[in-house]
């Protein structure tokens, strides 16, 4: 196995003198360089590709957010990590678009270390590459218009309305994964491990939600392009829509905020592809193609990019257990087990996943387990209702 290559980008000699200092323990193990500039790091990462780049924000010239853009354009492979001493609204909003994960300035070696082992993980197994470059490509999610248009007009408000407006969020797939993106970083301080959409807006704060999502409706390109797209994408909102309102019932309280997420993001997989650009996604076929080991499946895409995103590891592992059968503890559903008894009760109504089928048998030994058993929900029932609620945002 060749050795990694790691390249930092900072415009003050000392910064990289002190990583390369604290770094010192890791160069038998990486191949790193230091590099004072954005068209610098351009030019190295032209030459050999890299596993991680580590830029500053703030450089003359080319400064960080431009470098990463390019770097996610030019070389989607290569994970990208902001290296920030600047809490500012308009730094955490290109941070969170051009960055996957985030480190504050002044920096422990440690801190950087363990970020940096993170990301050499490849979480398929199969596919490790191919879908680190499907994910890697991906700033922004695609969404409907409507979504977008709505958080506006909530956070144009004079007073904002926290309680609709954290509901807004959690029904918008790509801000629910910024937002938990943001609020894991180290931007806003360390964040309870289980917090709810409300608990993260109010630790990242109205403005910086308000910015956030003005800046991916400008970044996002229409999915109404494309009729099919915009079908698909409308196919995927509703089953995951339709699927967190049930979650919301089906969690432990102590699980309900990581089931909700992982609910929204289930799919996150298919928009990743609908985001990447033809040429890094051509040659991947669907995850139900018979034999269709030459391409990536979507899940595998969905849980690289919630990886390198740095989102919580309940939501990931729910991500990435979605299809598959669960037998549950007697103790308890967890995380995925909420995640997959609110997808198959989904799969009997009208907001299904057309990829997938019904799986009764499976559902009926989960609404069996004492967790929902004792409880006195007609769950079938509940699924049609959060399907018609799905429904009904999906039309207004």
């Amino acid at each position: 196995m060749s050795t990694p290559r790691i390249v930092f980008v900072d415009d003050e000699p000392n910064i990289l003198d002190g990583l390369r200092r604290s770094l010192r323990a890791k160069r038998h193990e990486w191949d790193m360089s230091f590099v004072p500039g954005g068209e610098p790091a351009l030019e190295i990462l032209a030459e050999s590709p890299c596993a991680v780049i580590v830029s500053d924000m703030r450089m003359p010239g080319m400064d960080g957010a431009q470098l990463l853009t390019e770097v996610s354009r030019l070389h989607p492979g290569t994970a990208r990590v902001v290296l920030s001493g600047h809490t500012e609204q308009d730094a955490a909003i290109k941070a969170a678009i051009a960055g996957h994960r985030f480190l504050p300035k002044p920096i422990e070696g440690e801190a950087v270390i363990d970020v940096i082992d993170q990301l050499m993980i490849r979480t398929s197994p199969r596919h490790g590459e191919q879908a680190r470059r499907v994910a890697g490509s991906v700033r922004m999610l695609p969404t409907l218009p409507q979504q977008d248009a709505e958080l506006i007009d909530l956070l144009s408000a004079a007073e904002v309305d926290h309680d609709r407006l954290a509901g807004a969020v959690v029904r918008h797939i790509g801000l629910t994964a910024k937002v938990l993106q943001l609020s894991s970083s180290g931007f806003f301080g360390s964040r309870p491990k289980n917090a709810s959409v409300t608990a993260v807006i109010s630790a990242v704060g109205i403005s910086t939600v308000r910015a956030l999502a003005r800046a991916g409706a400008a970044h996002r390109e229409p999915v109404t392009r494309s009729p099919a797209v915009a079908a698909s994408v409308r196919s995927i909102w509703r089953h995951a829509v339709a699927t967190m309102l049930l979650a919301e019932q089906v969690a432990s309280p102590a699980h309900r905020p990581h089931a909700q997420a992982a609910a929204m993001l289930q799919d996150v997989g298919r928009l990743a592809a609908i985001a990447a650009p033809p040429e890094i996604t051509e040659a991947r076929t669907p995850p139900d193609t018979p034999g269709g080991d030459a391409g990536v499946p979507f899940r595998d895409i969905g849980v690289e990019l919630l990886h390198l995103w740095g989102l919580p590891s309940p939501i990931v592992a729910a991500v990435a257990e979605r299809d598959l059968p669960h037998e549950p503890a007697e103790s308890g559903l967890g995380v995925p087990g909420a995640l997959r008894t609110a997808h198959l009760l989904v799969q009997q109504t009208d907001s299904c996943d057309p990829a997938d089928g019904q799986h009764e048998d499976e559902l009926a030994r989960l609404l069996s387990h004492p967790q929902l058993a004792a409880r006195d929900t007609d769950w079938h029932r509940a699924a049609h209702a959060a399907s018609a609620r799905a429904t009904e945002r999906l039309e207004s």
